[in-house]
This record gives C-alpha cells, sequence and structure tokens, in this order.
C-alpha cells in the first residue's frame, strides 16, 4: 500500500451516510457530536481515498454525485455489518466497550426506563448508554438518520423493510376526566393530543368512526399539559392506560373510567434497522416486557381494574 494513500476509515463512511442522511453537514456534526469542519474533512478523506467525488456541497445546495449514488448503499451496508459484528463481541464478552442510543417515548420515563437501563447495564457492564425521549414519528426519523441505534414506537408508524420490529405492549384507550366530573360528555369540553401525533390521529379516526366527532378546542402534545387543562376546563379526554400510569401527578389531576364507545388500543414495539445490531434488538426487548410486568402491571391492575387484561405484554413469536 502506497504510505501517501489517504486512509479508508469507518469513521469516514459514517460521517458521510450521516451527512447525506440529514441533508447537512451542519446537522449531521450536530446528531454525531463533532464539528462541521471536522465532518467536512472526513468528507474530503473519504473521497480522496475513493478518488472521486461523492457530495456536491455549497451553501445553496447538498447533492449526491452519480458516485455518491453508487456508494450509498454499499456505505450503509458496511455500517450496519460493523455494528452486527461488534455486538456479536459484547455478546460473548470479547468487545471493547458497547455505545447504544435510545429514543423512548415519555410514557415509559417516570416507570420503566431507569429499571430497564440498569438491567441493560448489569447485562453489559461497558456498555455506555444514552436515551432520548420523544414522540414516534420523531423516533422514527431519528432511527432513519442513524441518529439512534433502537426506537420505542407505536405501530401507527409505517411499515418499512429496513426496519426490524419487535412487539412489546398492547396498550389500550381510555376515558379520563375531570375530579369529579359528573356532566354528560358532549356538554363538557374534550382536551385532545395534537393531530401532529400519531396518538392524535388514532383517537380521531377512531372517533369518526364511532360516529362521536367532538368540538375542536385546546390540543396539547404531552400527557402532563392534557391532564393538567382537563383538570382546569372540567373537561375530557381520551388517553392510553399507558400514558395515564405513566405521568406523575396524573391521579392527582384525573379519574380514568372506561371508554364510552368501542374499545381500542394501540401496541408499542421496539424497532432497529434490520439486522444492524444482531440479536440486540431481542434481547432489549425481553428485558423491557420483563420491566413492564413488574413495573406497570401491578400499577394498571391496582388503578384501572376496569380495563382487565387489555393491557398486557406480547410475547414475541
Amino acid at each position: 500500500m502506497d504510505q501517501n494513500e489517504p486512509p479508508f476509515t469507518f469513521r469516514a463512511v459514517q460521517n458521510f451516510v450521516a451527512a447525506v442522511e440529514a441533508q447537512s453537514v451542519t446537522r449531521a456534526a450536530h446528531m454525531l457530536g463533532m464539528s462541521p469542519s471536522s465532518v467536512s474533512q472526513q468528507l474530503a478523506t473519504l473521497e480522496a481515498a475513493l478518488g472521486t467525488r461523492l457530495i456536491e456541497r455549497s451553501a445553496r445546495q447538498f447533492r449526491l454525485t452519480r458516485a455518491g449514488a453508487l456508494f450509498l448503499e454499499p456505505a450503509k451496508a458496511l455500517l450496519d455489518d460493523v455494528g452486527a459484528a461488534k455486538v456479536r463481541l459484547a455478546l460473548a464478552d470479547q468487545s471493547p466497550p458497547l455505545s447504544l442510543r435510545i429514543a423512548s417515548i415519555e410514557e415509559l420515563d417516570a416507570t420503566v426506563t431507569a429499571p430497564w437501563l440498569l438491567k441493560l447495564t448489569e447485562r453489559f457492564p461497558k456498555a455506555a448508554l444514552s436515551l432520548i425521549s420523544g414522540a414516534s414519528h420523531e423516533n422514527h426519523d431519528a432511527l432513519s438518520s442513524r441518529a439512534v441505534d433502537m426506537t420505542l414506537a407505536v405501530d401507527t408508524v409505517a411499515k418499512v423493510d429496513w426496519v426490524e420490529r419487535h412487539p412489546i405492549l398492547r396498550d389500550p384507550f381510555i376515558l379520563v376526566t375531570a375530579k369529579g366530573f359528573s356532566a354528560a360528555l358532549n356538554t363538557a369540553p374534550m382536551i385532545r393530543y395534537e393531530a401532529s401525533l400519531p396518538i392524535g390521529r388514532q383517537i380521531e379516526a377512531h372517533l369518526r368512526r364511532a360516529g362521536q366527532p367532538a368540538a375542536r378546542g385546546f390540543a396539547f402534545s404531552t400527557n402532563q399539559a392534557l391532564f393538567a387543562m382537563t383538570a382546569e376546563l372540567d373537561g375530557w379526554a381520551i388517553t392510553t392506560a399507558l400514558a395515564y400510569l405513566g405521568t406523575p401527578l396524573a391521579r392527582d389531576l384525573v379519574e380514568p373510567r372506561p371508554l364510552q364507545m368501542p374499545k381500542f388500543s394501540r401496541r408499542l414495539e421496539l424497532h432497529a434497522r434490520a439486522g444492524a445490531l444482531g440479536d440486540l434488538p431481542a434481547i432489549i426487548a425481553a428485558d423491557l416486557r420483563g420491566c413492564l410486568a413488574e413495573r406497570v402491571l401491578p400499577k394498571a391492575s391496582a388503578q384501572l381494574g376496569f380495563i382487565g387484561g387489555a393491557i398486557e405484554i406480547i410475547q414475541k413469536t
């Protein structure tokens, strides 16, 4: 090998894929925790090693060249293959520290996130774990752009062949009202989730199917705000069992009740890029099911007895 030949590095390939999926060197740098100049240097080194221009980038445009388009899929496959190999080494206790980035949902933060992550560190003592909480569609975008390695999402996220899905929990919808609520639902204000959220769209679609549309009013993107406004307006809302059980102060703000319409539910799943992490997603999904069984199902039985077995762990088949 020519000692003066530019090196072909794994880090440079990571930077290339991140820049393409973020459609911006600056956004890729933020996602990778690097400076834009460092990402640009990595891209330049990769292009020098391959002997061709991969990206046309300027202040006004960011686009792949023909060579870049040809190199993109092999680059993604390389990242996934190396990721799966590192997991195999970790499972055999033969690896350097494993780094995992997980996107979760706010419903788990107060009940399950801490014991779940502690269980992961017991299983993988060398692991470096980071977790962010966001809406399901935001988590899906983060997985697509490789900003995270795994996400928790609901099954309203579109099914695509590059995602492997591990079902976790069936989460039934319930009615919540202000404390001491005695009015008819059609005479009291309904508090909604934002229509931009999958949970908001699912609830609205079910209301239409049930022939029970409600007048427009306040809409929120968080469970805490939804419950607080429901209490303030002496109104009602539709949420899920997991959202109620996982929201601090929910019991102080609202009262859970059975739905006054046909029952429906959503499904929580763990998503990862197909094949990129070997057996790890299945192992982590199993740990999460165990934490939910220990921390959430007993609370559901005590506080939401009317839902019976509607909230249930979904075992991988």
